[in-house]
């Protein structure tokens, strides 16, 4: 059995038992208001899948996740970057980067959503989650980098985008791969919550709420799942990218 056929059965057995637990809990509570049937939650999922209105809506908020996410790796990679180099700067940033992590992500949305209302707030709370994982990440990146490489290349030249790009970004390729893992999981949770507290249109957060009103938490949780499978595929973006490279 190869390391691939391995990995399939693995996943299978993992699938089939959430929806071992999923039966069990159902057939516990014996209540389809409460606890939807999976047959119910499938159903549901396919009739989403099916909706023209559905994908619109997964759409924006796709578009959403890759905005946040974007200006969130521009803002903490270059914060990261310039700790990492200037002990000064990591000085200074480490009470701020402290503060938003320890900050409650409900004290947040409220914060925001008073200060810049309801249609920026997703954007801005998803940053403000994202920034000091990424931050993070690239900080421990850079100091983490082999210290002789270092010298070498601060003795032959300055830091500029050729240095970057041709040995720093290489040399932290791990802590850039788990900050993207990692970033990408929370953004869509954080950014989920946040379109469900704000009522942001055309969004996977107001399509629960609307859920919930109507007491379909079969589609509650058939959003759960389109939201599961998106992370997934973002999360995996990088790794057909070096499947490409390879091929070539």
């Amino acid at each position: 059995m190869n390391s691939i056929t391995k990995k399939i059965i693995i996943y299978l057995l993992s699938i089939i038992t959430i929806f071992l637990m999923l039966y069990i809990i159902g057939f516990t509570i014996n209540n389809d208001i409460i606890f939807p049937a999976p047959s119910s939650i499938f159903i549901a999922l396919i009739d989403l899948l099916k909706s023209l209105d559905s994908y619109v809506i997964l759409g924006y908020t796709l578009l959403r996740l890759l905005i946040s996410l974007g200006l969130s790796f521009l803002i903490g990679a270059t914060l990261g970057i310039l700790a990492g180099r200037f002990y000064n700067i990591e000085l200074f940033l480490k009470p701020i980067i402290t503060i938003l992590r320890s900050l409650p992500l409900a004290t947040i949305i409220v914060i925001i959503m008073i200060i810049l209302g309801f249609n920026k707030s997703p954007y801005i709370i998803c940053m403000l989650m994202l920034v000091p994982v990424i931050y993070e990440s690239f900080l421990n990146g850079i100091k983490n980098l082999d210290k002789e490489l270092m010298m070498v290349w601060r003795l032959e030249s300055n830091f500029n985008i050729l240095v970057l790009f041709k040995i720093i970004f290489p040399l932290a390729r791990p802590f850039i791969k788990t900050a993207y893992t990692s970033s990408v999981g929370m953004g869509i949770k954080v950014l989920i919550m946040a379109e469900f507290v704000c009522s942001t249109r055309n969004s996977i957060g107001n399509a629960l709420v609307n859920a919930a009103n109507y007491l379909e938490y079969d589609v509650v949780f058939a959003w759960s799942i389109i939201a599961i499978i998106l992370v997934v595929i973002v999360e995996n973006i990088p790794k057909l990218f070096n499947i490409r490279k390879e091929d070539e």
